[in-house]
């Protein structure tokens, strides 16, 4: 789907919108494309701040709740615009067809609601004319923020682990890490595709080997950051889709595949402000320190979520061979979670461990606003 464009500055812009508006003024045929491009340029914010696609059906219905949101939001500041009859017939246009995307966004969160994979897909294909009508009045109206594409640039967070935390140090950087992943799908070989990938990662099957060859041939590595014993890299599909992926050092001390989501504002870049990653990585531990299930499901995406547990009291969650050597480790130790890095779609914590540290993953939620959750947990090698 088409986003709107986040333009670098619109100062120019916004003092001809001014003038030409007079104050008080109508606002025009002429000046129409600048008064709308302000309200879409003052929603970038909040499509910035929107979490990564959903994987799951939950995952899709809250993706849409937020995307539609801020949608409906521009489309309501689209009526405080007072235009004279041209520019407001051109106006009306443009808000039929985004009204018509915001009424397909709710029938894709009727139908993921209702985990219909079936619907969710159609409800997605009847999107796409909406879209079209929208973008072609975006073309005769002259805008150049609404209705356009965004091009997505990644920027480093200056986040890193503190400086006296105590960890394990990788033999290889995470620009080596994502290269040797990257070199692996693209050859189609599995078995190689399986060893750049970290112990505790699910082993690919012949299947999903041939799927993530085909994703990523003509990909790119768009920027990389390194946070101690984890790293992560903005790869970029040949289509333009964004796939944050991070690394963890294994427990031979190399950095190997994690894990990977789609972002389509970009993944590598600043959490968003007022954001609880570390909140709930502490709420987590306490969960599984407490055997508190409800409180440990409250810290997942979703119901959907793998980890999602049943019953009134829980010594795993998942399926992962490693998941009672870390609930162990949580309820023998009284220590707290520290950040090893966080941006706009990871945060990842470092904890004590006894025979291994723990590195967990804390992904951002689906949606509006800056709520993490849990996404994965890994044994990392103990300093020293």
């Amino acid at each position: 789907m088409k986003k709107l464009m986040a333009a670098l500055t619109l100062l120019t812009m916004s003092v001809a919108f001014l003038a030409a508006c007079g104050g008080s003024d109508q606002v025009t045929r002429e000046n129409l494309a600048a008064a709308m491009d302000q309200v879409c340029s003052d929603a970038t914010a909040d499509f910035d701040a929107l979490g990564p696609r959903g994987m799951t059906n939950g995952g899709i219905a809250l993706e849409m709740e937020g995307t539609s949101a801020v949608r409906q939001q521009i489309v309501d500041e689209f009526g405080e615009i007072d235009a004279d009859d041209e520019a407001q017939a051109l106006l009306d246009e443009y808000v039929a067809a985004s009204e018509e995307i915001i009424a397909n966004d709710q029938k894709v969160i009727a139908a993921a609601e209702k985990d219909d994979a079936d619907a969710v897909n159609a409800a997605f294909g009847e999107t796409q004319g909406a879209f079209d009508a929208r973008d072609r009045i975006a073309e005769e109206i002259g805008t150049e923020v609404c209705g356009k594409t965004v091009e997505i640039e990644v920027e480093p967070t200056g986040t890193e682990p503190p400086a006296d935390l105590d960890h394990a140090e990788p033999s290889n950087t995470v620009d080596q890490a994502a290269k040797a992943f990257l070199d692996a799908a693209r050859s189609g070989d599995c078995d190689a595709m399986n060893e750049t990938r970290h112990t505790d990662a699910t082993e690919l099957t012949k299947e999903l080997c041939g799927q993530v060859t085909k994703m990523v041939a003509g990909a790119k590595v768009a920027g990389t950051e390194q946070y101690g014993p984890v790293g992560q890299a903005e790869v970029v599909t040949k289509d333009g889709t964004h796939l944050p992926t991070y690394f963890v050092t294994d427990l031979d001390g190399e950095l190997r595949y994690g894990g990977d989501t789609i972002h389509d504002q970009g993944g590598l870049r600043p959490a968003p402000e007022g954001n609880d990653a570390e909140q709930q990585a502490k709420a987590a531990v306490t969960a599984i320190r407490e055997d508190d299930p409800e409180a440990f499901n409250a810290v997942l995406e979703s119901e959907d979520s793998p980890f999602h547990v049943e019953g009134d009291s829980f010594d795993e969650f998942g399926s992962g061979k490693f998941v009672k050597d870390l609930v162990g480790d949580i309820r023998d130790g009284d220590d707290e979670p520290v950040q090893l890095g966080l941006n706009s779609t990871w945060g990842f914590y470092l904890l004590p461990g006894s025979e291994h540290d723990w590195v967990l993953a804390m992904i951002h939620r689906p949606g509006a606003g800056g709520n993490y959750v849990l996404g994965g947990y890994y044994p990392v090698p103990k300093a020293g």
